[in-house]
C-alpha cells in the first residue's frame, strides 16, 4: 500500500484488490471514512448483501477503473454512468443491499442491468409500477424459488407511477433479452394490466423460459405477445395449471398475430394445457422451425384460428417425432383420433 500526499489528503492506491465481498454486517456505514483518496486499478467484482446501513463506499474519492457493476441480492448495477466513480453510485442506489422496496425506502432502479434472485421471498410484486419507466438498463430477469412471488412487474395506472389514466400509454422496457423463471411457486402474472391503459413493449426480448411455475394459468394476453417483435425461444415446462400459453381477451376481433422471428418452442410436462390459443385470433409464425410438445395429454388444438407455420416440417411429441402434414392443427386432431397422447 503507498500514500501521498494530494491537496492534504492521503491518496491509497490498491494495486492488487480484485475482488470485495462485504455480506451480513448490520452496522457497516461505508468501506472507509476518513479523507482518504482510494484508487483501485484492478477492482473487477464487489458483491454487496445484507449491510442495511451502507450509505457510501468511501468518504473521499474512489476510482475504480475496471469495475464495470456492482453485484447484491438482487441483482446487477451498472456503472456506466458514474465512469468508475462508485461514490456516487452507493449514494444514489443504496440502502439497497439488503432490503426490498418499501414505502419508507428510497431505492432505484435507474442501473440496474440484472435481477438475479432467489431471496426475493418475502414479496409478492417484484417490480412496482411507479419504478417502472426506471427499467431502461435491464438485460436479463433470473428468478428461482422466490416463493410468495405473484406477479413479476405491477402495472396499474396511478398518478404517482407518472401515467395517464385518461389514455394509454405504451412503457418500453428496451434493453430486455432474457426472462428466466423457476420454481416460483406462486406465480400468477408475468405482467397484467388489470385494465389500466397501460401496455408494456419489450422489443429486444428474445427468450422466454418458465419451469415449474405451479400457479400460472397463461403467459401472455394478445395484445402482449403481439408486442415481442424479437421473441426467438419460448420454453415452458412442468407448470401445471397452464392452459394456454396466450389468453384470449374479451370481446377480441379475430386477427391476424405475427411472431415473426420465434424459432424455438417446448412445451413440456403441462398437464392442463389446452392450447396454444384458444381465442378467435389467427397466428403466423414464419420462422418456427423447432416445436416440442410432450406430456401435454389435455392439448385439445394448437390454435382455433387460422394458423400459419410454413418452416415447420416436424413435431416432437410424445410418441416419436413426426412429419406435420399438412396442417398443424390438423395433426394433432388425426393423431387424437388415432388414440396417441400428446
Amino acid at each position: 500500500m503507498q500514500y501521498k500526499r494530494l491537496s492534504n489528503k492521503k491518496f491509497t492506491k490498491q494495486r492488487h484488490q480484485k475482488e470485495i465481498q462485504l455480506e451480513k454486517l448490520p452496522n457497516l456505514k461505508g468501506f472507509f471514512l476518513g479523507k482518504n483518496t482510494f484508487r483501485w486499478p484492478l477492482l473487477d467484482t464487489l458483491f454487496i448483501n445484507d449491510c442495511p446501513q451502507l450509505m457510501t463506499f468511501t468518504s473521499g474519492e474512489s476510482k475504480t477503473p475496471k469495475l464495470n457493476y456492482i453485484t447484491t441480492w438482487f441483482g446487477k448495477y451498472g456503472l456506466d454512468d458514474f465512469h468508475g466513480k462508485i461514490n456516487e453510485y452507493t449514494q444514489t442506489t443504496f440502502p439497497a443491499s439488503s432490503s426490498y422496496v418499501t414505502d419508507s425506502m428510497t431505492f432505484s432502479f435507474h442501473n440496474l442491468i440484472e435481477i438475479d434472485t432467489q431471496t426475493a421471498y418475502a414479496v409478492e410484486t417484484l417490480i412496482p409500477s411507479n419504478m417502472l419507466l426506471q427499467l431502461q438498463k435491464l438485460e436479463k430477469i433470473c428468478l428461482s424459488s422466490c416463493s410468495k412471488l405473484k406477479e413479476v412487474f405491477e402495472v396499474v395506472s396511478l398518478d404517482e407511477s407518472g401515467f395517464n389514466e385518461s389514455q394509454t400509454t405504451v412503457v418500453k422496457i428496451p434493453n430486455l433479452k432474457q426472462v428466466k423463471l423457476n420454481r416460483v411457486d406462486d406465480l400468477k402474472y408475468l405482467w397484467k394490466s388489470n385494465r389500466s391503459m397501460v401496455l408494456l413493449e419489450f422489443p429486444n426480448l428474445t427468450t422466454v423460459s418458465i419451469e415449474h411455475c405451479a400457479s400460472l394459468e397463461y403467459v401472455f394476453t394478445c395484445s402482449m405477445v403481439g408486442r415481442l417483435v424479437q421473441l426467438q425461444d419460448l420454453h415452458i415446462r412442468g407448470c401445471g395449471k397452464i392452459e394456454v400459453i396466450v389468453k384470449e381477451q374479451e370481446e377480441s376481433e379475430a386477427k391476424m398475430t405475427m411472431l415473426s422471428r420465434l424459432k424455438s418452442l417446448k412445451l413440456i410436462n403441462l398437464e392442463s394445457f389446452k392450447g396454444f390459443c384458444l381465442g378467435k385470433e389467427n397466428f403466423s409464425l414464419p420462422l418456427l422451425d423447432s416445436l416440442q410438445i410432450q406430456e401435454c395429454p389435455a392439448i385439445t388444438v394448437f390454435t382455433n384460428g387460422y394458423l400459419s407455420t410454413p418452416e415447420l416440417k416436424v413435431i416432437d411429441t410424445s410418441f416419436g417425432l413426426y412429419y406435420v402434414k399438412p396442417h398443424l392443427n390438423s395433426f394433432i386432431k388425426t393423431k387424437q383420433v388415432e388414440g396417441y397422447e400428446f
